[in-house]
């Protein structure tokens, strides 16, 4: 299962779920180390049961706060056909958590949180495009060539209010 598919069936099943407390260091240390590695290699197939638990984990901890802002990355591709658009969601957020955890003065900065996530993303992109120079996804080209200017936090807050994220 990948993509939006994994993340509202965690969603659904921890609503049914108990309640549980803050994250602990490592759980955190986890989660920045997966989100390291979904940066670097978000297809390996050791990273699968990481990136399920990083997932699932976010929707239970009541102290780190991510979200996902549809249409921030533009179409990913069919989720049916490929693993890459649920790789790149899930890099996109673990992005947004390590940033979160490793600046929690800035828990709150949706423009900051959105920005790691898109680097974090961009990261994933390079490293899928690698190995797959034949998958584009054109918002991330579009965010790729922003960053290598200097502009991606410019085009990221662009693309959140076109969007209507907050």
């Amino acid at each position: 299962m990948a993509g939006l598919s994994l993340l509202m069936a965690i969603g659904a099943a921890s609503a049914v779920g108990q309640s549980r407390g803050p994250s602990t260091a490592d759980e955190r240390n986890r989660a920045l180390r997966i989100a390291k590695d979904l940066r670097a290699d978000p297809l390996a197939t050791n990273i699968q049961s990481d990136r399920e638990w990083l997932m699932k984990w976010l929707i239970e901890i009541p102290d780190i706060s991510v979200k996902l802002c549809g249409g921030l990355m533009g179409d990913l591709g069919d989720s049916k056909k490929s693993q890459n658009p649920g790789a790149l969601l899930a890099a996109m957020l673990a992005s947004q958590a390590a940033f979160v955890i490793e600046n929690p003065q800035k828990a709150k900065d949706n423009r900051a949180i959105n920005l790691a996530g898109v680097d974090g993303a961009l990261d994933a992109y390079q490293a899928i495009r690698s190995k797959d120079s034949s998958y584009q996804a054109k918002r991330l080209d579009d965010f790729t060539q922003q960053r290598s200017n200097g502009k991606l936090a410019d085009a990221v807050s662009s693309a959140l209010r076109e969007n209507k994220c907050k």
